[in-house]
């Protein structure tokens, strides 16, 4: 039986057990002949069963350059309550100035509360604020406005990012590189 046990039928013993014949598996189960073997192919489904330490992937991020390791935030915008409605009579004076020039503002969070975005469309301009709730200087991350897809690379948060126009996202990506750019 021994000359009738390719190496796929080792692989399957410890990964697929059940593609095997019963003949087969009966004679890997109690056969010492292969102990070598099954033991390698015992170890690689072990170590495939294990999580990735972050800095292993880390490690392995260092030595690949086309692998990048991203952290991902994705910010959706808040929803607005009504503004008060005024009852009654509005005078003139109580009217809106119409020479002063619109701004707007929405409100972006993460699941987490974690991050809290804020872009201001003032007439023909955007500021988009990034915060952190943990009060850091974030670093190093992409900013990425959808449904646009437009992409901007910010080097940390401690300044707004001004655009000469206006935008309107239906939602805001944060992508980290945890590998150091060089």
């Amino acid at each position: 039986m021994r000359e009738h046990i390719t190496e796929k039928d080792l692989f399957d013993f410890v990964f697929f057990p059940t593609m095997l014949s019963k003949e087969k598996f009966s004679y890997l189960e109690n056969s010492g002949d292969f102990q070598d073997e099954l033991a390698f192919f015992t170890e690689l489904k072990k170590s495939l069963q294990t999580e990735l330490t972050q800095q292993q992937k880390q490690l392995i991020a260092e030595k690949i350059p086309a692998y990048k390791l991203l952290n991902i935030i994705e910010l959706y915008p808040v929803e607005q309550k009504n503004k008060r409605k005024v009852n009654g009579l509005i005078l003139a004076a109580a009217s809106e100035n119409n020479n002063k020039p619109k701004v707007t503002s929405r409100t972006f969070y993460d699941d987490n509360k974690t991050y809290i975005i804020k872009v201001i469309n003032y007439e023909n301009t955007s500021k988009i604020f990034v915060f952190s709730t943990q009060y850091e200087v974030i670093k190093n991350f992409d900013l990425i406005i959808s449904p646009q897809n437009l992409r901007y690379h910010i080097d940390d948060n401690t300044i707004p990012l001004e655009l000469d126009f206006n935008v309107n996202p239906e939602s805001i990506r944060l992508e980290f590189s945890l590998v150091k750019q060089s």
